[in-house]
């Protein structure tokens, strides 16, 4: 396989019609890649360490430069569709998105945004980064257990607990745990508010819990925007943060093993969690 093959593998695996507009291949193999050196977070130290030590190519998680960074928006997007299936009215929901997409635009504008990727270009080190599509394969993977486990009844805790199914949590450096609300709250109706590109921030966190959405969870949220958000929720209202690095491991660890499947190498480096 090479890299395009890798990304379109990804997609595939998470039910995508082409490769997201967050992941692209920077620098191509010249030929199938048989040995990879994938992180959550790939600098200019990685992609020289695999090249002096025999790697084919390195696979980032998070996205390093290019259109993956500059067409960013596109995928922020999806959070629209995934708000309107809590019953949130689409202009609400554009008005939320476009709010919390304002402050990524000019975050990326300041950015130096290639300058990983030209070293790999230099180098001649094949790179690519896969991010969506393992972030919709942790997102379904989170969904299932948690209509697997929820039951009448059941609270925050109770749900902070059933993430133990998945064994990253077991290996990882963060847990799930409620920064808005309390465990003790009622589980109630819940959604997870993740595989939208970045988190949704106070606009679209606080437009599920105006919709009658009682538990949010989320892989992260900015300090500022936690603070907003604590500021307007109820005393019912709950966000449950589970754990960024920990819980891209586990759409990661997905798409590794099916990479292992097509007889490729792969050591993991930069955050990502081993299941066992």
């Amino acid at each position: 396989m090479r890299l395009q093959d890798i990304l379109e593998l990804s997609a595939q695996m998470a039910g995508c019609d082409s490769v997201p507009a967050d992941s692209q291949v920077y620098v191509e193999a010249q030929g199938d890649v048989r040995r990879v050196l994938v992180g959550v977070d790939i600098t200019l130290a990685e992609v020289l360490w695999a090249q002096q030590n025999g790697f084919d190519a390195v696979i980032a998680h998070h996205p390093l430069g290019d259109r993956a960074r500059t067409r960013f928006a596109e995928v922020v997007h999806r959070q629209i569709e995934q708000m309107g299936a809590e019953g949130i009215p689409r202009e609400t929901a554009e008005r939320a998105v476009t709010a919390r997409l304002e402050a990524i635009h000019r975050s990326t504008h300041m950015s130096n945004v290639n300058a990983v990727v030209d070293s790999a270009r230099l180098f001649g080190m094949p790179l690519c980064n896969v991010h969506l599509a393992c972030d919709i394969i942790g997102r379904n993977a989170i969904i299932d257990m948690l209509r697997r486990r929820a039951t009448d009844g059941a609270t925050v805790g109770d749900a902070i607990e059933w993430f133990d199914d998945f064994p990253e949590y077991a290996r990882g450096h963060a847990r799930p745990e409620a920064w808005v609300g309390s465990p003790a709250n009622a589980l109630g109706r819940w959604t997870v508010a993740m595989a939208g590109g970045t988190n949704g921030g106070f606009p679209v966190f606080n437009a599920y819990f105006h919709a009658g959405v009682d538990t949010i969870f989320a892989m992260h949220i900015a300090e500022d925007e936690l603070q907003r958000l604590r500021g307007a929720a109820d005393q019912d209202d709950t966000l449950v943060i589970t754990g960024h690095i920990t819980t891209d491991s586990i759409g990661i660890n997905v798409l590794i093993g099916a990479l292992e499947e097509h007889g490729i190498e792969v050591v993991r480096t930069s955050g990502v969690v081993a299941p066992a």
